[in-house]
């Protein structure tokens, strides 16, 4: 049975993350099988939840595969969405910080998709085209969140 995770949630990113990844690699750097990690994203386990350690290992490994570090970016989401409902002022280093690692993650979007080895060659495809358009997004979002600590 397919278990449906909500959209931005760790156990999305998680189990997303489980599909590029072998059981070996997996236990070698957590000491944990994928098994583990596959009841971890199952939102209703509330037995099997993935400590912090485990998944700064697992974007370690999709990292170096170039594909990102997907629990890292649902953190900082994560965070950023917590503090826009609690209607928190961003500090400007904390902005500035945010749109350093947006930058990142818009650099290595585009990077793959322009490899010749990705889905369409140098050509965008429409997906990487989406990808680098969420990215942007997501930059120019900081972008504001910056100009209003500013202004105030």
């Amino acid at each position: 049975m397919t278990i449906i995770r909500d959209f931005g949630t760790v156990e999305q990113a998680l189990a997303h993350s489980l599909k590029n990844l072998k059981e070996e690699e997996v236990k070698s750097a957590t000491g944990k099988s994928l098994s583990h990690f596959r009841k971890c994203s199952d939102p209703d386990n509330k037995d099997n939840i993935i400590h912090f350690e485990d998944a700064i290992q697992i974007d370690i490994l999709l990292d170096r595969q170039g594909l990102g570090t997907p629990l890292l970016s649902t953190f900082i989401h994560t965070i950023d969405k917590k503090r826009t409902e609690s209607n928190q002022e961003f500090s400007v280093s904390q902005s500035l910080m945010q749109i350093v690692a947006r930058i990142g993650n818009l650099s290595d979007v585009t990077e793959k998709a322009l490899d010749p080895n990705s889905q369409s060659g140098i050509n965008l495809s429409k997906q990487e085209k989406d990808k680098i358009y969420k990215a942007l997004k997501d930059v120019e979002g900081k972008l504001s969140d910056l100009k209003k600590a500013v202004e105030t």
